[in-house]
């Protein structure tokens, strides 16, 4: 292999090693600021990211008011033969219309693990769960579920504004799942 082959070769490896490595550091980068306007924040502008997973058990206190919304709608189809002598081959196939959204739950919170000032025991928290089976939850019932907090920037009001944490900052306790799918009403099962 020649001298300009080797440098070649090694100019390759160099540029695919960097490629790697931004990569990996860009993935775990905290989001850029979303904005409920037109209006976005400046590219600078990080919102800050809580890795915790929260165990929130509590009271549920209304029936769950939903924002699910329809984004597919159902299909289906059949296909095949009858001979004149009885029937012949048949086969068809159904899909299900498909559904997205979050559920937003009232829960009286009996406790809060680990603790945040967004889950307090004895204190109704507001939860945003994407759990379809937290639609059936009715008031009274006792739950326990693993959540996320989530930080949402009050909206942008122009073009690449400037990200100011303190001014905008929000934080909501979203992507609730059941814990378990048993849950305990008035003290039984």
């Amino acid at each position: 292999m020649s001298k300009l082959q080797k440098a070649f070769v090694s100019i390759i490896a160099a540029s695919v090693l960097v490629t790697v490595v931004t990569a990996c550091e860009a993935s775990n980068e905290a989001p850029q600021a979303d904005s409920d306007s037109q209006q976005q924040y400046n590219e600078d502008g990080r919102i800050p990211v809580d890795d915790n997973v929260y165990v929130i058990t509590g009271t549920v206190q209304a029936p769950i008011d939903s924002l699910e919304r329809q984004v597919e709608p159902a299909e289906g189809g059949i296909s095949g033969f009858v001979g004149a002598g009885g029937p012949g081959f048949v086969s068809g196939w159904y899909s299900g219309p498909e559904f997205q959204g979050k559920g937003f739950l009232r829960l009286l919170v009996s406790s809060t693990v680990p603790s945040t000032s967004y889950a307090v025991p004895g204190r109704v928290a507001i939860l945003k769960t994407s759990d379809t089976k937290a639609r059936v939850l009715e008031a009274g019932d006792e739950v326990t579920l693993k959540c996320r907090l989530q930080y949402e920037a009050v909206a942008a009001v122009r073009e690449n504004e400037d990200f100011d944490q303190a001014k905008v900052e929000t934080w909501e306790i979203d992507y609730c799942r059941l814990a378990t799918p048993v849950i305990t009403t008035d003290g039984g099962f």
